[in-house]
């Protein structure tokens, strides 16, 4: 059961793609990609002396995404839509799918980042075109929380994420012709980070995980991850109305 949970959880996951702003609050971001994946170097398997840094690299990739992230406030983040993963070859067809009709919570989260150059990417792997708020990048750098970042990648673990903890995360990415790179330093608080779950993952065994320090396969994933954060407008009715209640305070005890 843990496994099946795991899995479909990495599906969500994946389902974080595509951009487009509603209102000032309100950020959608959509996938519609797939391709294959390998996340490596989280286990002291085959000598890895350092398990909080790990690679994960998507290749053969096809497909886009419009991402649109706000850089810090608390957010509420709800998902949607479809993934498929198969991890072995030998078994027809994707072993978990995640199937997500309509618009389901995934929790509430405080974000708090560094180093993000814009607030809207869009990654179309058929051009290899790749573009920062409209300028053209080939990749870059942020350091951020690993319970935020859970939730801005649609609960990467579903209802075991809280054992990832509220750690930091930094990631140095490249994009290149169907390739996405993504290099991850942790460091772990009140929690074991997202490479203490993938070691979990790797050791349950089955067609997930077979102890090798590797998880790989391929996937599919078309959905999306909404954001919401506090308008300015409701914050500052709750100034007005916080400040309102001193000045009662303030007359009463006059």
């Amino acid at each position: 059961m843990i496994k099946k949970q795991l899995a479909i959880a990495i599906g969500a996951a994946l389902t974080f793609g595509g951009v487009g702003a509603a209102n000032a609050g309100v950020y959608v971001s959509n996938a519609n990609f797939g391709g294959s994946f390998s996340i490596s170097g989280f286990s002291a398997v085959g000598g890895d002396n350092n398990p909080n840094t790990y690679e994960i690299k998507l290749t053969n990739l096809t497909g886009a995404l419009n991402l649109n992230v706000p850089n810090r406030g608390v957010i509420s983040a709800e998902r949607t839509g479809q993934a498929a993963i198969d991890v072995s070859p030998l078994i027809p067809g994707p072993e978990f799918v995640s199937n997500v009709p309509g618009w389901i919570t995934l929790g509430t989260g405080q974000i708090t980042s560094s180093g993000l150059t814009g607030s809207n990417f869009v990654y179309d792997f058929n051009t290899n075109t790749f573009t920062s708020n409209g300028a053209a990048v080939t990749g870059g750098a942020f350091t951020g929380g690993a319970s935020a970042l859970n939730l801005l990648l649609g609960n990467i673990f579903g209802p075991l994420g809280g054992a990832i903890g509220d750690g930091s995360v930094s990631v140095v990415h490249t994009l290149g012709n169907g390739t996405w790179t993504i290099d991850v330093t942790e460091t772990d608080k009140n929690g074991t980070g997202f490479s203490g779950l993938f070691a979990t993952l790797d050791s349950l065994g089955g067609p997930l995980g077979n102890g090798d320090g590797k998880i790989d396969g391929l996937f599919a994933v078309n959905g999306a991850v909404r954001l919401t954060v506090p308008e300015p407008a409701s914050m500052a009715l709750v100034g007005f109305g916080l400040a309102g209640m001193a000045a009662l305070r303030r007359r009463k005890a006059a």
